[in-house]
């Protein structure tokens, strides 16, 4: 703010009878190097460009010129009057000021409520009341198992690769079915693996990692664990992710079945 003050106070300055201010210049240095050069974002980057040349230019003057309805350049002759007029700004500008569409205003509340809630739950505390004699560890052990119990087992490769080749390898259909079951298992072996492993560290037998940390922490607040959300079919953003894991691994066993309709047995069904 100090070097755009700067800027523009030179440019006033050395402005010489007849000729006008240089809103290319004004344009440039503020949108490419005094506030763009911090920008790394080229649609931000974009952004501020455009804002620079709806706003920079010799209209600016003019007593009709608003930035946003009740937002004018004001024009006092004393000091006080600027403060007073700051004093009277609104405390929270609309996002129509920028731009933007009343949903962005929508966007940032939810996701500031969301950070808030987040943060909530990172610093309650880890261990259980005194009201009951389960604990935090005993709580999370005993939903994992459950959840495990309900986690659908791996396919059969093997199995998978006759009934698809028997159905037609070739097909288009065929090729996106084989594709959407390599994803799954490796889903399916990750989801299997991260439960026996946080059992494991949750009795002391191996080392309680990062990852199997967040996963405790994530499973005893009722949300997904930021390793299951790595994976984009995994990413529901809701703690019932092993029922809708397991409702994808019964579409894709009955879409196989229904491919080799020259099986009396579904192949790879679970036992």
């Amino acid at each position: 703010m100090d070097a755009a003050t700067a800027l523009i106070g030179g440019l006033v300055d050395d402005l010489e009878p007849g000729k006008g201010i240089s809103w290319v210049t004004v344009r440039y240095m503020l949108g490419e190097v005094q506030y763009g050069g911090r920008v790394t974002d080229d649609y931000d980057k974009r952004l501020l460009n455009t804002f620079t040349r709806v706003w920079f230019h010799d209209g600016l003057f003019d007593d009709s010129f608003q930035f946003f309805k009740g937002y004018i350049v004001y024009n006092f002759k004393e000091r006080e009057a600027y403060l007073s007029a700051i004093d009277n700004m609104f405390n929270v500008d609309p996002p129509q000021v920028y731009g933007f569409n009343s949903n962005a205003e929508m966007t940032y509340q939810t996701n500031s409520m969301r950070n808030i809630l987040e943060e909530i739950m990172s610093i309650q505390p880890k261990e259980s009341s005194s009201g009951t004699s389960e604990t935090r560890e005993d709580r999370v052990a005993r939903q994992v198992r459950e959840m495990l119990s309900k986690t659908p087992p791996p396919f059969d490769l093997f199995d998978v690769k006759q009934v698809l080749t028997a159905a037609g390898a070739t097909s288009s259909m065929n090729i996106f079915l084989r594709q959407e079951i390599d994803r799954m298992q490796r889903i399916i072996l990750l989801v299997r693996s991260t439960f026996k492993d946080l059992l494991l560290a949750v009795e002391g037998t191996i080392i309680m990692s990062e990852n199997l940390r967040d996963a405790l922490d994530n499973i005893f607040n009722a949300r997904v664990p930021t390793i299951f959300k790595r994976e984009q079919h995994l990413c529901y953003g809701s703690p019932d992710h092993v029922a809708r894991l397991d409702d994808r691994y019964s579409d894709y066993a009955v879409l196989s079945w229904d491919c080799a309709d020259n099986t009396s047995e579904r192949p790879f069904e679970r036992g």
